[in-house]
């Protein structure tokens, strides 16, 4: 499983998983991977982050995280199951498409992972 963020003003960082995301794993990767970005992109505090409304990203110990930061960043809330709201997918498209159009084609997950990185 691979997790990003992104905004308008920049791209994070691509993390692997070797997991399938739980609540506990989400919260390791909020002070680590989010708020830095957040902390680095959005330095006047203005930036809102968006996310689905995925088990994991609903979770009471990821919820309680994001409120406790709430200072740092806004957490904006998006309906549930309004999929042309989440600009993560659209970014997604483009990363299977340049993935597909690779040649050779990844073969292995570490060759999968160096074409997210690539593109």
């Amino acid at each position: 499983m691979i997790w990003d963020v992104c905004s308008w003003r920049d791209m994070g960082p691509l993390i692997c998983l070797e997991t399938t995301l739980i609540g506990d794993r989400y919260l390791s990767i909020l002070p680590d991977h989010l708020h830095s970005f957040m902390s680095i992109v959005h330095s006047d505090r203005l930036g809102q982050f968006q996310q689905d409304n995925a088990t994991p990203h609903a979770s009471r110990v990821a919820t309680k995280w994001l409120q406790e930061h709430s200072s740092d960043f806004k957490h904006f809330h998006w309906p549930p199951k309004l999929p042309e709201m989440k600009i993560i997918e659209d970014i997604w498209d483009s990363l299977l498409h340049a993935v597909e159009n690779r040649s050779p084609p990844p073969l292995t997950p570490m060759d999968l992972w160096t074409a997210l990185y690539d593109s």
